[in-house]
């Protein structure tokens, strides 16, 4: 049988789990898209703009110190315990506290004070993702066929794409029609819906789950037994390791410099390409979602396809064109910043930069994502992904921080140079590493 004669959407239990994460998926999007330029605005309207961004990127640091701390820890709980009670309890969790925070947003008044409101809620859905995502992750192999698991997660990895798409559009919409309060009210919503969904999803969980008793010191011996199991998996530990550098130099570009692009360059610009009827954050969302759309055509054509022996050679060549694409764009916003290329070529450049990424992203992650679903026993899958999860992005909370250091006390254009010159040598000590040769 064949990939192409698969309809995994007549499994019930996919179905629910797909539309669940639709769901929450668009409104976290639209969520996150509103929140980084509104911590900006709101710091700014504070601070100067140095502050501002160093205040972004505590923001971010903070969720992603959580997730680093916790997210091993939720990898355990979801091997001992009912994976869809945790992912339905945690999105109603999420739910409830957005909704507050909305109430806080309409009946506080005092700056300072929301932005405090917005670390602590940053904080809760932070631990509650932690929990959220190793369970969500390891779900997909309990309830597909072995057949069904390359499909399923090519879909469910365009379906994020889609899921971008439609929550960057509203995002960009909402936030500049019709204000920041209805994008809490609607991401509070649609992680209650989504929950609610979750309810229905069927699977023995008894089958496959650690039955031992928890306990802090099991927790830890789990924890290194997970770190254990991926470090002997030498070809997937490499992938993670380069995984971790390349984050490190990576999610400032996107996370803070490109926010920081929007809210200082593009909205403080006279005049940009169609102004008439595209406003900064509009632009914003029009940038991400270019990246989105390339990520579901990839996915759509890897989900045909049949699974492979080897991944080595492909991957490698998708981590080559991603970050010569990404030196590129690094190139031509030093070149902006120095005041050589003009911010209407700066947009251009951007919507067909971002476009291209997609591919290479997508070309990556899908295989990668299937390569963890066969080669870790089942019993693992929730440790082992939630541990992966934490090496590849162990550093970006610190980049975050290291990112807002460089604007604010140096500059922009120095955040480039250090994320240039830190990719490219993490790109060649990946290619050149002969043990993932195998992968």
């Amino acid at each position: 049988m064949t990939n192409a004669k698969i309809n995994v959407f007549k499994n019930k239990n996919f179905s629910l789990l797909f539309g669940g994460v639709l769901v929450s998926n668009i409104a976290h999007i639209l969520f996150n898209f509103a929140i980084s330029l509104f911590v900006l605005r709101i710091a700014k309207g504070l601070y100067d703009e140095n502050t501002a961004a160093m205040i972004q990127a505590i923001y971010l640091a903070i969720s992603g110190f959580v997730l680093l701390i916790l997210m091993p820890i939720g990898g355990v709980f979801a091997d001992k315990f009912n994976k869809v009670k945790t992912m339905y309890l945690t999105d109603f969790i999420r739910g409830s506290t957005i909704l507050l925070a909305t109430l806080g947003l309409i009946l506080i008044s005092d700056q300072f004070m929301i932005i405090v409101m917005l670390f602590v809620m940053n904080i809760i859905l932070a631990v509650n993702s932690a929990l959220f995502t190793p369970a969500s992750s390891s779900l997909l192999r309990f309830i597909v066929a072995d057949e069904e698991l390359q499909q399923a997660a090519s879909y469910m990895y365009g379906s994020s794409s889609f899921q971008a798409i439609i929550g960057l559009l509203l995002g960009g919409i909402l936030y500049s029609s019709m204000g920041i309060v209805w994008v809490f009210v609607i991401n509070g919503v649609a992680y209650i819906i989504s929950a609610i969904t979750e309810i229905f999803i069927r699977y023995d969980h008894t089958r496959h789950s650690d039955q031992n008793a928890v306990s802090v010191k099991a927790v830890f011996a789990d924890i290194k037994s997970g770190l254990s199991y991926i470090y002997h998996e030498k070809p997937i530990f490499a992938t993670l390791m380069m995984a971790l550098g390349l984050n490190f130099f990576l999610s400032p570009i996107f996370g803070n410099a490109l926010p920081y692009f929007i809210e200082f360059s593009l909205a403080a610009s006279p005049r940009f390409l169609f102004d008439g009827f595209m406003t900064p954050e509009t632009w914003f969302s029009a940038i991400s979602i270019s990246m989105s759309i390339s990520a579901i055509i990839m996915s759509l054509f890897l989900s045909r396809r049949k699974t492979k022996e080897k991944y080595a050679a492909w991957l490698k060549t998708a981590i080559i064109v991603f970050v010569a694409l990404v030196t590129v764009y690094a190139i031509s916003m030093i070149m902006f910043y120095g005041g050589s290329v003009p911010i209407d070529s700066i947009l251009i450049l951007m919507i067909s930069i971002f476009f291209l990424l997609g591919f290479a992203n997508t070309a990556f992650n899908v295989p990668v994502n299937l390569i963890f679903q066969k080669r870790i026993d089942m019993s693992q899958l929730g440790k082992v992904n939630s541990v992966s999860g934490v090496l590849s992005q162990a550093l970006i909370p610190l980049a975050s921080l290291v990112a807002g250091v460089l604007i604010s006390q140096v500059s922009v254009i120095a955040l480039y140079l250090f994320s240039l010159i830190g990719m490219l040598i993490v790109t060649v000590l990946y290619v050149l590493n002969k043990q993932t040769n195998t992968i």
